[in-house]
């Protein structure tokens, strides 16, 4: 703060003591009453911050814009209602989801690095991955701490998975999925869709930065002190992805972002893929303060660029970066920039996301593209509309509740109903990814974020009872499956549904975790032991 200069010399020639002394009364008690505001202005403010998580930004002139933000947590959602009697079927079940993916899907490589694949596919997906561990994330997960405080051995493997990511975004911020290595051979019309070397699907999806950006957040809650949060890779990566947003705030006029950590193969240019409209550029969007997307998390192509569900995920994890710059890096310029995109995309959702549906009122539409075109539909894989309270997004309670109706009724094109041997009478929906094999399809993670966004804890238990008894006996969650038979389904190894299933059946009963984990893949010559639940 700049203070004024001090006057020099005493008291000018012909002042009268009486009036010095009225001054200097009423400056007394100005300075008073000023201290007072000052002190119950701030200490209203931190009292408010910590019941509401809002920001109060202060700035000093020449400065940047500094906030002060404070993101309560654990978050609402999911609802933690740990005294429920769930059956042995259900705890059985979520013991094998929980601890599938370190048992099937996951590497532990030299140089502190971790590669987790998705499952039947042997490709690492950068948001399926940050999914399929998050459940060890969660502080409910084992006496009111997440279960990576507790083991080391878990630790070892999340931060290892954040620390691979950062290279791989660093490889090329567009794409979605990543090999282990670059032995695979593609293909010359592999090469043309941005595939090579480390590079499985070059799909840009908005969503996959946004689980990145939770993952580092929900491991720097648990573990605040752990080095790979301060690696400069690690921050790199974030502020790679934050300056990707600000360009494809303006996909319309080809940006695309620059710079000495963009010098990817398939950087320096506008984002093309083979396939999307007009010669790969997508459909027409106006600037409207959101950030465009191509592919939707089912890695199906957007019809209109702004995919609302991914936006709202954007807007929650750019408020994850405003906390974490200053604390991890003292990077009060990332913070400022985190900021000002937060608003300018959240602004965008509040003016062109809400719909007047003749039936359910106002509904948030699914994408948009600022231009008066809306998708009025809901997609299963999460970011999805269902999901807005689990992601953490600060919705209208009235405009959620009734985009709730919608999409659990046959005004939502992928809303399915039907009644199996093994389920009973059941409903829920799907997406248009798998319409060809399966017609219609249910798909389990759908149900899975019905229950996690869901007040009601009779409507979970529920849902729990329809998830358990429809894997077609197989005893694990799947990608899709038939309505009317819940044999007939797609992807019989599905990590990402299955943590979605045990990070319900946690939030309803401390009897799950149990059980024994073992990793798939140890390659690190360096061992970390575990704790109880370790092998």
């Amino acid at each position: 703060m700049k203070h004024l200069p001090r006057r020099r010399g005493g008291l000018k020639k012909g002042t009268h003591i009486p009036t010095i002394l009225l001054v200097t009364v009423i400056m007394i008690l100005l300075g008073i009453w000023g201290y007072i505001s000052v002190s119950f202005y701030y200490s209203v403010n931190e009292y408010n911050r910590e019941i509401s998580g809002k920001e109060f930004p202060f700035e000093k002139p020449g400065e940047l814009l500094v906030t002060q933000i404070a993101i309560p947590f654990p978050p609402k959602y999911p609802i933690v209602s740990r005294s429920q009697k769930l059956n042995q079927n259900i705890l059985a079940m979520c013991e094998r989801t929980l601890w599938h993916t370190l048992k099937t899907t996951t590497i532990v490589l030299p140089e502190a690095e971790t590669f987790i694949y998705t499952g039947d596919i042997d490709d690492l997906w950068v948001r399926d991955s940050a999914a399929q561990v998050h459940p060890l994330l969660v502080p409910f997960g084992y006496k009111t701490k997440s279960l990576v405080q507790s083991d080391p051995r878990l630790a070892r493997v999340v931060s290892g998975l954040i620390k691979r990511i950062a290279m791989y975004i660093r490889h090329d911020p567009y794409a979605n999925a990543f090999r282990i290595d670059n032995t695979y051979i593609f293909s010359v019309d592999q090469k043309k869709m941005g595939r090579h070397d480390l590079i499985s699907t070059w799909n840009y999806e908005l969503d996959s930065a946004c689980y990145y950006f939770r993952m580092i957040y929900y491991f720097f809650r648990a573990l605040p002190h752990h080095p790979v949060l301060r690696m400069e890779s690690v921050k790199e990566a974030v502020d790679i992805m934050i300056d990707l947003w600000i360009s494809e705030q303006d996909h319309e006029s080809d940006a695309y972002p620059d710079g000495p950590l963009l010098d990817c193969e398939n950087c320096g240019r506008p984002y093309r893929y083979p396939g999307l409209a007009r010669n790969g550029k997508g459909t027409q969007v106006a600037k409207v303060g959101m950030t465009w997307s191509g592919f939707r998390p089912s890695d199906d192509e957007c019809k209109y660029g702004y995919l609302i569900p991914a936006n709202m995920f954007a807007v929650v994890a750019l408020k994850y970066v405003e906390e974490l710059a200053p604390k991890l890096w003292n990077d009060k310029r990332m913070a400022s920039k985190a900021r000002k995109l937060r608003l300018e995309i959240d602004e965008g959702i509040q003016k062109y996301s809400i719909i007047n549906h003749p039936k359910h009122g106002r509904i948030y539409a699914y994408e948009v593209d600022g231009l008066g075109n809306h998708s009025l539909m809901d997609d299963a894989n999460v970011p999805s509309l269902m999901s807005i309270p689990y992601i953490g997004y600060d919705y209208i309670p009235e405009v959620y509740e009734n985009t709730r109706r919608f999409i659990l009724s046959t005004d939502n094109p992928t809303y399915r109903q039907g009644y199996s041997m093994e389920t009973g009478e059941i409903e829920g929906y799907g997406s248009p990814h798998m319409n060809a094999a399966i017609k219609d399809n249910i798909w389990p993670m759908s149900l899975a974020v019905q229950a996690l966004s869901s007040e009601n804890i009779e409507e979970k238990l529920i849902l729990v009872e329809k998830l358990t008894k429809a894997t077609g006996g197989t005893g694990w969650m799947h990608e899709s499956f038939d309505v009317s038979n819940p044999k007939k389904y797609t992807r019989k190894w599905f990590c990402w549904a299955d943590s979605l299933y045990a990070e319900l059946v946690m939030s309803l009963t401390e009897a799950c975790p149990r059980g024994k984990y073992s990793v798939m893949k140890w390659l690190d010559p360096i061992d970390v032991p575990g704790d109880q639940y370790a092998a």
